[in-house]
């Protein structure tokens, strides 16, 4: 069976190069919709139920990425399933946790141009780009200063792998998200867990049930918790 290919929307890409330059805000959910209008079918959608009707909550799902597909395809079928249980005026605004492989040059070792444009990218789209992996720890201070700042007005999304994760596996959480955890958790944020995968036709998205603040500050390895949950190899107890 071939994987279907979602290509990548470059004229919705390049849509966002005057407000990079204005350092101004794009409409981010109209362009998130007409990337899931352009998917080959609609994404497949289980547990609607489970997101929470009155926000604010954390959105916390496998960084679902392969050739052929690219993470923003499985950000724009979360975020047009989530608009429809959640109100019209309340932004999901991501945590953009990739950290890109430098480039080699023999025995070179110089930044990743993704690493120099993403934050940029972030900024047009009303995300916070936080380098994690001790990479740049004083923009990853000002970016988590600013999520947390603005948690109570929005819903926060994150993939707690990053960009070293990919489609084949659900793998461990990058340093440091076990002390964001505990924080949104000392914020009184629930953490909507969500798996993504596919079948032969289409994405699917399965919200899994929330996780409360209890639960994940009572968790000494939170992060690792919650990709256990999404993998299928945890239950948190209700509390």
């Amino acid at each position: 069976m071939s994987e279907l290919r979602y290509p990548v929307p470059w004229d919705l890409v390049f849509s966002l190069t005057p407000h990079i330059a204005r350092r101004t805000q794009a409409p981010t959910a109209t362009l998130l919709a007409s990337l899931v209008e352009r998917m080959p079918a609609p994404p497949l959608v289980h547990g609607l139920e489970n997101i929470p009707s009155a926000p604010p909550f954390v959105i916390a799902a496998n960084h679902y990425q392969r050739r052929g597909l690219w993470i923003a395809h499985a950000t724009a079928a979360i975020a047009h399933a989530v608009a429809q249980r959640s109100p019209r005026d309340t932004p999901l605004r991501w945590l953009v946790t990739a950290n890109f492989p430098p480039l080699r040059l023999g025995p070179l070792r110089l930044p990743s141009p993704g690493d120099l444009f993403l934050p940029h990218v972030a900024r047009a789209l009303g995300y916070f780009s936080v380098p994690f992996a001790a990479s740049n720890p004083a923009r990853t201070a000002r970016s988590l200063l600013a999520a947390l700042r603005e948690s109570p007005r929005c819903i926060l999304g994150l993939y707690p792998e990053g960009a070293q994760a990919n489609a084949s596996s659900i793998g461990p959480p990058l340093p440091g998200m076990d002390r964001l955890f505990h924080l949104l958790a000392q914020r009184n944020l629930p953490v909507l867990p969500v798996r993504i995968s596919e079948n032969a036709t289409q994405f699917v998205i399965e919200f899994l049930s929330p996780i409360s603040p209890a639960q994940l500050a009572a968790t000494p390895a939170p992060a690792a918790a919650v990709m256990d949950r999404i993998a299928g190899r945890r239950n948190f107890d209700h509390r």
